[in-house]
């Protein structure tokens, strides 16, 4: 009779959380952190565990960040003092882990690293919340983030035909989120004329697709 490996690891699995959660419930045993973070932890590493035995089930990943994510949000919304800024942003970064390993692993899966950077770049508002910095400066590191994001994308996609679009996107945003954060310090000015000389700098070594033109028949 063949088993499926899988269906037995998740079955013995649910059992021992039931068992866990019931012994909890009733003062059988007692342990400092929240029934139900370690019920969604659990059930996050068990996804985890899926896509690190088999590679091509890449999908996995998703489901198991986030669900440790929410064990790691239950846990620290119920056993510490932690800000709901900071909670958020906890929650955010497991939702974007997945599809930064998924850019990481295969360089095909480029387009993961739009939604990577987008709710990384987002996940890091409700931080800056918690500082005492500018609005205008937040808003600048916002857009610089998202400028990041398709320069990411270009530089992951040197050599492929077609992909210089996202130079435009990374540069537009990149100079919207510069001029926001040096709006009222003209002293940095300078500082960002020398930064978009690199980015010029940098571009001209990267290598373009040539395109070979139809030699004219006489």
């Amino acid at each position: 009779m063949r088993v499926s490996r899988s269906s037995l690891a998740w079955g013995l699995t649910l059992i021992l959380l039931g068992v866990f959660l019931f012994a909890q419930q009733q003062g059988m045993i007692r342990v400092p952190v929240p029934a139900w973070s370690l019920l969604f932890g659990a059930a996050g590493l068990l996804f985890l565990l899926g896509a690190l035995t088999d590679l091509s089930k890449w999908g996995l990943l998703f489901p198991g960040f986030i669900l440790l994510g929410i064990g790691v949000v239950i846990f620290l919304s119920e056993s510490t003092s932690a800000s709901g800024n900071v909670i958020g942003s906890v929650f955010l970064a497991s939702v974007a882990l997945p599809f930064w390993v998924v850019a990481l692993v295969r360089r095909a899966n480029w387009w993961a690293l739009i939604p990577a950077g987008v709710i990384t770049t987002v996940g890091m508002m409700p931080l800056l919340a918690e500082t005492q910095v500018r609005d205008e400066v937040v808003a600048g590191i916002l857009f610089l983030g998202l400028g990041a994001t398709f320069g990411l994308v270009r530089l992951a996609t040197i050599g492929q035909g077609g992909m210089s679009w996202a130079w435009y996107p990374a540069v537009i945003l990149g100079g919207i989120g510069l001029t926001l954060m040096v709006s009222n310090n003209p002293q940095a000015w300078p500082l960002v004329l020398i930064g978009a000389g690199v980015l010029l700098l940098v571009r001209s070594f990267l290598p373009r697709r040539r395109t070979d033109r139809p030699e004219a028949k006489g």
